[in-house]
C-alpha cells in the first residue's frame, strides 16, 4: 500500500480505538465522554476533508474506483448525521451508547470497504504522480 493510503489508515486506526475508548468509558464519566467525543468529532472532520478535497477526486475520476468513491461520500455523510445526533444526547443516557455503536458499525464497513477495496483498486489506477501528489496534500493538510 502507498504511502497516501498509510496515512489514512493511521487516522482509521485511531478513530477505532477512540470508539472503543468511548464505549468502554463509564456514562458516570461525563466529562470524559464529551472530551473524547469533542476529539472523535475534530478527527472524522479533518479525515474526512482531507479524503474529499485529495483523495476522493482522483478516484471518482477512474471508472475502476468511480462508483465506491460516490458510495464513500454517502458514507461520510451518514456518518456526520450520526455525529451530529450523538452531540444532542446527554452522554450518560444509555442511548449515548446505542447509537455510538451505530456509528462505530458504519465506520467500521466504510473503514474496511475502503481499505480492503478501494485503496487497492486505486493504487492500480492512479499514476504515481497522483499518488505522490497525494501524499504531498494529506500531510500538508495534517499539519
Amino acid at each position: 500500500m502507498s504511502k497516501p493510503f498509510k496515512l489514512l489508515i493511521e487516522d482509521h486506526n485511531k478513530v477505532k480505538t477512540l470508539i472503543k475508548d468511548m464505549l468502554a468509558s463509564s456514562s458516570k464519566d461525563k466529562a470524559k465522554r464529551k472530551e473524547m467525543l469533542a476529539q472523535l468529532k475534530q478527527e472524522l472532520k479533518l479525515h474526512e476533508k482531507i479524503e474529499e478535497k485529495y483523495v476522493y477526486p482522483p478516484m471518482e475520476e477512474k471508472k475502476a474506483t468511480h462508483d465506491m468513491t460516490l458510495e464513500a461520500y454517502q458514507e461520510h455523510h451518514v456518518v456526520d448525521v450520526l455525529l451530529g445526533e450523538l452531540g444532542h444526547v446527554d452522554v450518560s443516557d444509555e442511548d449515548w451508547k446505542a447509537k455510538l455503536t451505530v456509528l462505530e458499525e458504519n465506520l467500521t464497513h466504510h473503514i474496511k470497504e475502503e481499505e480492503t477495496e478501494l485503496f487497492v483498486k486505486a493504487q492500480k489506477n492512479l499514476s504515481n504522480d497522483v499518488l505522490n501528489q497525494m501524499e504531498k496534500d494529506i500531510a500538508e493538510a495534517k499539519r
